[in-house]
């Protein structure tokens, strides 16, 4: 039934999502609108989002994670480095650099952080005389010197997973621009989605969603970033060594962008790649080949415009212990601090531990049905201490509900009742699991006799059931007096009949010779087996 809510979910967010598009793309009609502030960040980081034309959204699986979709950093188990080179186009000497920083932590999701950089040097100053009367030129221009074009962003990113398959992803990022003497700042901020996997037949299909720029400022600028919407989806074929990948992105004030890639390990440690992005049509060609080796990678791409060629390079170094395992023995101390807590009846400090462990993993649904247990328990006890034989069952039965051993919890929450016939808020937590699992109720015992025990009740009772014809709720009754005294001859006489009555005579007979065991004087129990033959 889970599975089929999330496949809902996840074909109405599709719907929307194209829904949405569709509405921006008529509402914002494809056509160049120039030059828009930050467009160097759409330059890409990484060679192998390059080698796959930028079509990397949905995949996002290594440390330029923070610049492509900061919620695909939760694929990372450990820490990495990411560096970029780039030379642009011949005789132009822009160079472009990206490096970028990945820490995950076991607990408190994954952080990173990335520089870009787009340099442009040795761009001429003219001067261009005239008259300031007639304002015609009178002369030659005349070279004055050179400037240079540097625009820079550093971005702090995170990403955590808030289900098993899905995750979320923030980024703050800072840039900077400077034009010779002239220099601005914008600060902004994106958010993104990383769903993987849809459903078993599935299981290597992953849909990204995310908005650019959804909050920016300025600062010594008039110039706005756009807000820019991406989707990506790619899927992983023959054994997860074939990869393709497509993306969408719109920007509000310019024309949809399209990106596909495909990538192909020829062997565990090589990789081809081939990509193509544009608009109404290509835009870019780009080809790569990726190395890896041990926790070391390098990947190349070469790309063909209109501007001209372009060759990019990139390195990569995973280092460090793994999370996962760090997080498993984190999950593992936490858990046995939680029920060691609840052995020993400080129910409030368990919950902290439980709550704890969600919080290093809060896809854990065992975890999460623990404290759901447990927080029905505080609602009507918080803490049970002592050595009373009442205290040691409330204790016993809190652990066994934890652990879903309901008969195991409804007998021990019932001797401590017996034990403690006034404790009014264990009756009702008993009552309420005895309600949830569709079993009897506990009767509220009777205090208006004065020197009635709860024995005598039980007692009382069992035998109104067998005069009444009510056989099964008689061995109920005997049962509960024998889980509070186990060699109670009466209880067990009660039972016998019982199962005598309800034509069950071996168990009869089974019962009463425990009864001559415990009291071989008894004179009643001879009679009842004299009258089976």
């Amino acid at each position: 039934m889970l599975i089929n809510c999330k496949q809902k979910i996840m074909k109405k967010l599709a719907c929307l999502i194209a829904i949405y598009i569709t509405f921006i793309t008529h509402l914002y009609p494809v056509g160049g609108t120039g030059g828009q502030p930050g467009q160097f960040l759409q330059w890409a980081a990484g060679a192998r989002a390059l080698g796959l034309g930028k079509a990397y959204f949905s995949i996002s699986d290594d440390a330029s994670a923070t610049y492509w979709n900061p919620a695909g950093l939760t694929q990372l188990d450990r820490k990495e480095i990411m560096a970029l080179h780039a030379e642009l186009y011949p005789g132009t000497k822009t160079q472009y650099e990206f490096i970028s920083f990945v820490y995950p932590t076991p607990k408190h999701g994954v952080f990173g952080g990335n520089i870009v950089r787009l340099y442009s040097p040795d761009f001429q100053k003219i001067e261009l005389p005239f008259d300031a009367d007639t304002g015609m030129i009178t002369g030659p221009p005349k070279v004055t010197g050179t400037f240079s074009d540097d625009n820079m962003a550093l971005t702090a990113s995170y990403g955590r997973k808030v289900v098993s398959n899905v995750s979320i992803g923030l980024a703050l990022k800072f840039i900077k621009r400077k034009l010779d003497i002239y220099e601005d700042t914008m600060v902004t901020f994106d958010a993104t989605t990383l769903v993987e996997g849809f459903n078993s037949r599935l299981p290597g299909l992953k849909a990204a969603f995310g908005v650019k720029n959804l909050i920016s400022m300025a600062n010594g600028t008039d110039d706005r970033l756009p807000i820019i919407f991406r989707f990506g989806v790619s899927h992983k074929f023959l054994r997860d060594r074939l990869l393709t990948s497509f993306d969408l992105e719109k920007n509000l004030k310019g024309p949809m962008n399209w990106s596909l890639g495909v990538e192909y390990w020829v062997v565990n440690f090589v990789a081809m790649r081939i990509g193509f992005d544009g608009e109404s049509g290509f835009r870019e060609s780009n080809m790569g080949l990726g190395f890896k080796y041990k926790d070391y990678g390098i990947d190349y791409a070469f790309a063909m415009h209109d501007l001209g060629e372009s060759q990019r390079v990139s390195g990569s170094w995973r280092f460090g212990k793994s999370i996962i395992r760090n997080r498993e023995a984190l999950m593992q101390r936490l858990l046995q601090e939680g029920m060691d807590a609840t052995r020993r009846g400080k129910f409030l400090i368990a919950f902290n531990r439980f709550d704890q462990a969600y919080s290093v993993d809060p896809t854990n649904k065992s975890v999460r049905d623990i404290m759901s247990k447990l927080q029905k328990v505080i609602g009507y006890i918080q803490s049970v201490t002592g050595a009373t034989d009442e205290a040691n069952s409330v204790r016993k039965g809190v652990s066994a509900y934890l652990e879903n051993e309901i008969p195991a919890t409804v007998n021990s929450f019932r001797y401590a009742y017996y034990k403690n016939p006034e404790n009014d808020k264990l009756l009702a937590l008993l009552n309420q699991i005895e309600r949830e699992n569709s079993m009897p109720l506990t009767e509220t015992f009777r205090t208006d006799v004065v020197g009635w025990t709860i024995i005598d009740q039980k007692v009382y009772e069992s035998r109104q059931s067998i005069i009444e014809g009510r056989y099964a709720d008689a061995l109920r009754k005997s049962q509960e007096i024998i889980n509070l005294e186990p060699q109670n001859i009466t209880a067990l006489e009660l039972m016998g009949s019982a199962f005598y009555m309800m034509d069950q005579p071996d168990k009869a007979r089974e019962v009463w010779l425990k009864v001559m065991e415990i009291d071989p004087t008894n004179l009643i129990v001879p009679q009842f087996m004299e009258q089976m033959k």
